[in-house]
């Protein structure tokens, strides 16, 4: 019983640490890293906002979709407000949109998608009067 026993922890510790070796290599291999900018961070109802940012891992010619509460619901994405980008030779998306006149004023939420996943990250938009 005692040797089923270690045979069963010693199997359970390689597989732990096969699973963590693979994990490593696979976020080693998602490419360069994601990154998203909104300038200015702090607009007016009716102003424009600037976005640009890295898709990481993101091939040239996809879309990106930064999305938010905040924008225009021209597109969309699982019924939240979508801004395109494409993704250029160098990993890079801009874009830039206009905050409707009517959106109350607040802090929101701004994050990214490519690729049918999330890029991992969240800006702070905030809107006033």
């Amino acid at each position: 019983m005692r040797l089923v026993l270690s045979l069963a922890c010693t199997a359970l510790i390689a597989c732990i640490a096969i699973a963590s070796a693979s994990s490593r290599g696979a976020s080693e291999r998602t490419g360069p890293r994601s990154s998203l900018t909104l300038t200015p961070t702090l607009v007016r109802a009716g102003g424009t906002v600037r976005i640009r940012g890295t898709a990481g891992g993101c091939p040239s010619g996809d879309t990106v979709f930064v999305l938010s509460r905040a924008f225009v619901a021209v597109h969309s994405f699982a019924g939240v407000p979508a801004v395109l980008a494409r993704v250029r030779r160098d990993g890079s998306f801009r874009a830039a949109t206009v905050i409707p006149a009517a959106r109350k004023p607040g802090r929101y939420g701004v994050t990214a998608r490519c690729g049918g996943g999330n890029l991992g990250l969240l800006r702070i938009l905030t809107i006033r009067r």
